[in-house]
């Protein structure tokens, strides 16, 4: 929905030309569907024979997608050949108390393949990694320490575009960007309640993984970094990231 209301504010609004915002492409996999995968494949019971994570996994690969859904896949990947990031959107993951955001899975694969049977096989496999990390053991670790039981769980998989460009074997945007209303950390003169924005080199997961990033508040986007030095600012820089390996 954030995704929708964003791409509304945009068609209202002219960014200079200089600035290209683009919002990913998206089809939802419900968790109707998901349900069917589980019920007919009788899933169920491998999750209750509490396996190991690969072995879990395993059983998720070799089970059959619900059928009615495999022309609908098989049109996506002839109609796109952009990278395809096959992404988590649980009942649970944005509960107001204790979300479950980061505790499933995100497969990015390149679609670049030149067989559309072959871009089909590796979408179905990243859905079904999707599905699987319902049940794999940090998943259900984290629902334990919620009080929440592992019944409660239903999961939807989100297919989007990847956003950005390509620069060789790799594919990323130029800039990620993550922001927050409240700033637990402000300096200088920026305020808690003016929010702040953390940016990276390449894909986000930089930024939601905790790593090296430049921060701001965007109230006061020109203020000077809170180090003291060019080392101290140099130790805190971003020095790698994240990609789309397209080789």
């Amino acid at each position: 929905r954030g995704l929708l209301l964003a791409r509304g504010i945009l068609r209202q609004t002219e960014p200079p030309p200089e600035f290209r915002v683009t919002v990913p492409r998206m089809a939802v996999i419900a968790t109707d569907v998901f349900d069917a995968f589980m019920n007919r494949n009788a899933l169920d019971a491998v999750v209750a024979s509490d396996r190991p994570d690969d072995r879990l996994a395993l059983a998720f690969q070799r089970a059959e997608l619900p059928v009615e859904i495999v022309g609908d896949l098989r049109a996506l990947v002839e109609a796109t050949h952009t990278p395809l990031a096959v992404r988590s959107s649980s009942l649970l993951e944005d509960a107001l108390f204790r979300p479950f955001a980061g505790v499933y899975e995100t497969k990015m694969t390149p679609n670049n393949q030149h067989d559309p049977s072959e871009r089909f096989r590796k979408l179905v496999e990243a859905i079904k990694l999707v599905w699987a990390s319902t049940w794999l053991r940090s998943a259900r670790d984290y629902i334990r320490t919620t009080g929440r039981g592992l019944e409660e769980e239903r999961m939807a998989v989100v297919i989007q575009d990847v956003v950005g460009r390509r620069f060789g074997d790799r594919f990323y945007p130029d800039v990620s960007g993550v922001g927050r209303s409240y700033n637990f950390y402000p300096t200088g003169a920026a305020r808690p309640d003016e929010g702040v924005v953390s940016l990276a080199l390449g894909l986000g997961k930089t930024i939601v993984d905790g790593g090296r990033c430049w921060s701001y508040s965007p109230a006061h986007p020109s203020s000077p970094p809170p180090y003291g030095s060019a080392s101290e600012l140099l130790d805190n820089s971003q020095t790698s990231f994240w990609a789309v390996n397209m080789g």
